[in-house]
């Protein structure tokens, strides 16, 4: 795909990326309780398996978004849903009025025709962009996971723990709140991580994982640091 190339071809300081192991390792402390991958390959099976945007694939976009959204769980705390996959019980909590906003536009009925032309290669992701921009105005992150859900293979899921670690890659500050802010950045990062896929031969579900939990690692360095730094600056102001 020309945008993945023009996105891949720049020095990705290959010395220090993280390497197999790396990634490998910091999977192990990525958080399947909170983020199922049997519920996420479940559901994303079925979109991948879809036709035509009948009710059922509705349903399985929602799903898929509470689960991004950190929003399904195996107890039933202030559940509005509940759903039973390969035999466990698992149940949907509520979300931000913003956050439902942008669902109910993925799931109209244009936009998930738009998805499954995506999927099957009869629409360029250059194309399939509008339809994502169109969600919502307050952020790329949901935007591009509608984006992923139709082609994971090759589209990586955004997030800010993600985003981080990528800055950090490129040897940029990383703070409490280093999110990426336009499609730019958003195609930058699939570039890269399809270079990470080609060089360290693993999945893209593989290095989302490992980056989400070295980009949670460096956010956690941020706000012990933006702590510290406000300690010392009251300290300051009891002298002054």
């Amino acid at each position: 795909m020309p945008i993945l190339l023009k996105y891949s071809k720049g020095r990705m300081r290959g010395d220090t990326m993280p390497g197999r192991s790396e990634v490998l390792d910091a999977i192990k402390d990525y958080d399947s309780k909170k983020y199922s991958e049997d519920f996420y390959n479940f559901y994303l099976n079925k979109i991948s398996r879809a036709v035509e945007p009948a009710e059922q694939l509705v349903t399985d976009v929602r799903h898929l978004f509470h689960w991004f959204l950190g929003k399904v769980h195996t107890e039933a705390t202030a559940a509005i849903e509940s759903v039973e996959v390969n035999g466990t019980i698992y149940f949907l909590s509520g979300m931000a009025p913003s956050n439902n906003a942008c669902i109910e536009e993925a799931v109209k009925t244009e936009n998930l025709w738009a998805g499954l032309a995506f999927k099957n290669g009869n629409l360029p992701i250059e194309n399939f962009l509008n339809y994502a921009k169109s969600l919502t105005r307050n952020s790329i992150v949901m935007p591009a996971f509608f984006i992923h859900i139709f082609n994971p293979m090759d589209y990586p899921i955004l997030n800010n723990k993600v985003w981080a670690a990528y800055r950090e890659e490129l040897g940029r500050n990383v703070f409490i709140n280093t999110k990426p802010k336009n499609w730019d950045n958003y195609l930058e990062y699939v570039g890269y991580c399809n270079y990470l896929k080609r060089r360290l031969g693993l999945s893209l579900r593989e290095i989302d994982k490992g980056l989400w939990v070295i980009g949670e690692r460096l956010k956690e360095i941020a706000r012990q640091q933006d702590k510290e730094d406000s300690n010392i600056a009251g300290q300051i102001n009891l002298f002054t």
